[in-house]
């Protein structure tokens, strides 16, 4: 029989001669053993189910620091996930919160979805991070301290985490490379913040100064861990600790003591029942037992063998509850009302309190002067002094009983200490100390009043070295004029007419205020003298209904007669409150003055006329004097408004060239309207003459 061979190539193999059914077994059997890749035995593994990623949170108005740990647990997100293109976009807007996302919507007019993912980060990173000076961040990091309890390891977490935004670099003199010197800041910082501060000693007294951030680390850390354990070890010791042997023979000893003892007792002075016996003993043997000592005030011993060489003071007797309730009360009281105020004003007209500073004190600049015939009046000597007369600043004080000057202020009309008039006079502060009184002099105090009158008072002055200033009595207060003799009297320096409410009644129509004596003042023209606005209300004469809406209307009207109220062209406007207008202008410019006026037509020069001189009345005009230079002239222009009437403007085309304007703007009319709530009313007030009540700075430039 032949032989047959492998048919795998390179094969050497072939059977014997033998049969062919024996050869086919022979040959599947040689190619299940040599030319079969028989996997290894595998072995069986269990497929575990891997948490879900969490995907990183971002809102609006975040710090730096909280955006790079963001950054970083997005980059962290994006690679576990394996998103890419507009997948990863999508993703990431998610991470944006519901404000976020709609701002980001309107900032960017749409969605951000065909963005790129670079430029969507760009985007959150513009409206998330609250931009800060680095120098804000750098002051943060230095200011953070160590938690009480908080391992350092986290405390310089928590520090690294704020450095990383506050950019320790410097660029390299002899390369590109930046210089990152954030470890030397960080290990000066966990120092000083410690919160141990035995282990900052420890570290500060190490011998070793150079030590690098991780070895400061490490050795902090070592100290912790060593009071932990000490903390540990000795709280099991005490938890764990038993009587001593030593003790428990003591206790059984006193216990088992016999009564025939020859000890002394050290309570009573006995013998017969041991010398410091058991409390079960001592009651039933011992004849101090229950008694209190005469000596020290002690219970159970008596004053024969009591110890104490001195006796004690009695104790005091304790407070009562309410006492110390109060005590409790006050210190709370001290520790929570610390909060510093600033001075509020009540506004009449706003029904509110206005943060405002006090007035100034009143000054006034008196013309003072010594004079020797006064001196003479009293029969005394004057003073050898050349005589002065000086312009000095004194001080109103209407609660002030008698004129005060300081040294100083005398020093200057040249009188000394020697040459002032002995006196008793004793005077007394407001806070009821005493005043120090050198002396004191006569002085002329003088000055002009409004229409021109001189006025004079001549006034005894004590002279103190308590003080710098001087300070007017009341009595020269009244001699001035500033104040009337029966000063102080309620409503006398406001001559408005005032209401009784308490008089109104639902039922009285009588709409006619009750007055004052000065509320009937009135000008040359028999109109009301103008005054400032009188107090506001505190509640309405009659019942706020539309029966009384025409008895509020006169009685509104009435209050506010001499104030509001008063359009009288005869009498000057009162100044409103507030800083005065400054006119802003080149003081180089070339003046232009105009001489030939337009010509007025004759239906209005009558009307225009009348306007010039009611301005005038009301101080909103100046003639020029006669033999004064114009250096600044303007024309006037009139026109017509829609009523027919005159309208006076002034054409200052020449000063605008040369002027700076202050920004002021204001809503336009439709705004205005649309700004009222729906079913509400709005009134609006104009209010008569009311630019020409602004005051005008002093100083202008150019003069006009």
């Amino acid at each position: 029989m032949p032989k047959h061979k492998c048919p795998f190539p390179k094969c050497t193999y072939e059977t014997e001669d033998i049969s062919d059914e024996l050869a086919v077994v022979m040959i599947t059997i040689h190619n299940t053993g040599a030319h079969t890749n028989t996997p290894a035995p595998t072995q069986l593994t269990q497929t575990c189910k891997v948490e879900r990623v969490k995907r990183p949170n971002v809102c609006a108005g975040g710090s730096s620091e909280e955006w790079s740990y963001f950054i970083t647990r997005w980059q962290e997100y994006a690679e576990a996930t394996k998103i890419q293109g507009k997948e990863k976009v999508i993703q990431l807007l998610e991470c944006c919160d519901e404000n976020l996302r709609k701002d980001m919507t309107r900032n960017e007019g749409g969605s951000l979805v065909d963005k790129t993912a670079d430029e969507v980060m760009a985007a959150i990173k513009k409206l998330a991070v609250r931009a800060e000076n680095i120098m804000v961040a750098r002051v943060e990091l230095h200011n953070m301290q160590q938690d009480r309890d908080e391992p350092i390891r986290h405390f310089e977490a928590r520090l690294r985490g704020q450095a990383n935004i506050c950019k320790f670099t410097i660029p390299c003199p002899t390369c590109t490379v930046d210089l990152n010197y954030t470890e030397q800041i960080l290990r000066d910082i966990v120092t000083r913040g410690l919160a141990d501060h035995e282990i900052q000693l420890d570290l500060l007294g190490d011998k070793n100064q150079d030590m690098s951030l991780e070895e400061v680390i490490q050795f902090i850390e070592g100290k912790e861990a060593g009071k932990r354990s000490a903390g540990r070890l000795q709280e099991a010791q005490s938890l764990n600790a038993t009587p001593s042997q030593y003790y428990e023979a003591k206790r059984d000893g006193l216990k088992s003591q016999h009564l025939t003892t020859k000890d002394t007792c050290y309570y009573c002075g006995q013998n017969g029942h041991g010398k410091r016996a058991s409390k079960s003993i001592r009651k039933h043997s011992c004849p101090a037992y229950g008694k209190t000592c005469g000596h020290c005030g002690r219970p159970n011993h008596i004053e024969t063998v009591c110890l104490q060489k001195m006796k004690p003071k009695p104790p005091l007797p304790p407070k009562a509850n309410n006492d110390q309730e109060g005590a409790i009360f006050e210190s709370l009281c001290s520790t929570s009302c610390g909060i510093s105020r600033d001075h509020h004003l009540y506004n009449q007209l706003n029904d509110c309190w206005v943060r405002q500073s006090s007035k100034p004190q009143p000054f006034i600049t008196l013309a003072t002067t010594v004079c020797p015939e006064d001196y003479k009046t009293f029969g005394m000597t004057p003073p050898e002094i050349p005589r002065r007369r000086l312009q000095i600043p004194v001080m109103a004080d209407t609660g002030c009983q008698s004129c005060l000057a300081s040294m100083k202020i005398i020093e200057r009309f040249g009188l000394q200490q020697k040459d002032l008039i002995p006196v008793t006079m004793r005077m007394v502060a407001a806070n009821n100390k005493g005043i120090n009184i050198l002396g004191a002099t006569i002085l002329r105090f003088s000055g002009r009043s409004k229409s021109g009158a001189t006025l004079e008072t001549r006034q005894i002055t004590y002279v103190t070295s308590d003080s710098e200033r001087l300070f007017l009595s009341r009595e020269a207060c009244v001699a001035l004029g500033m104040i009337s003799e029966t000063f102080p009297t309620v409503g006398e320096a406001s001559p408005l007419a005032t209401l009784s409410l308490s008089d109104a009644s639902p039922g009285n129509t009588n709409t006619t205020p009750k007055q004052t004596p000065q509320s009937a003042l009135t000008a040359p023209c028999n109109c009301p003298l103008r005054q400032k606005p009188p107090p506001r209300p505190t509640q309405p004469p009659f019942p706020a209904n539309n029966a009384n809406r025409a008895h509020l209307q006169q009685w509104l009207l009435d209050y506010y007669a001499a104030s509001t109220f008063n359009t009288c062209e005869h009498q000057p406007l009162a100044l409103m409150h507030g800083p005065p207008m400054r006119l802003m202008g080149n003081p180089d410019a070339t003046p232009v003055a105009h001489h030939t006026p337009i010509p007025v037509p004759l239906h209005w020069q009558e009307d225009v006329k009348a306007g010039l001189e009611r301005d005038v009345a009301l101080g909103v005009l100046e003639p020029v004097p006669i033999g004064e230079p114009v250096t600044w002239c303007h024309r006037m222009v009139v026109c017509a408004k829609k009523n027919g009437q005159p309208r006076r403007t002034v054409d200052f085309q020449a000063l605008n060239l040369h002027a700076t304007r202050e920004t002021h703007h204001t809503q336009s009319p439709f705004h205005q309207a649309r700004s009222v709530p729906t079913n509400k009313k709005k009134t609006i007030f104009d209010c008569w003459n009311g630019y020409h009540s602004v005051a005008i700075h002093t100083a202008i430039l150019p003069p006009l």
